[in-house]
């Protein structure tokens, strides 16, 4: 039996919308999320720009949402 899966390719670019949808309700600049998180802020600066398409690791993606007081599946959502 074969299973077949569907994956959104543009899952990144979804949550990289979302991080910057959360960040500015929550008026946090890219700065203060980057100071906050560690995370450097040419790379949120990046991870914006879904023009760029980068990528993001589930532990990053975490203390964005831990910061910005978010659940992490709501960066999942379009």
């Amino acid at each position: 039996m074969e299973v077949k899966y569907k994956f959104d390719s543009s899952m990144y670019n979804t949550v990289a919308v979302n991080i910057k949808k959360y960040r500015m309700k929550n008026e946090i600049s890219i700065k203060d999320l980057a100071f906050k998180t560690g995370i450097k802020e040419k790379y949120l600066i990046d991870l914006e720009d879904i023009s760029k398409n980068i990528k993001i690791s589930i532990y990053d993606l975490y203390k964005i949402s831990v910061i910005l007081n978010v659940s992490i599946d709501k960066f999942f959502e379009k």
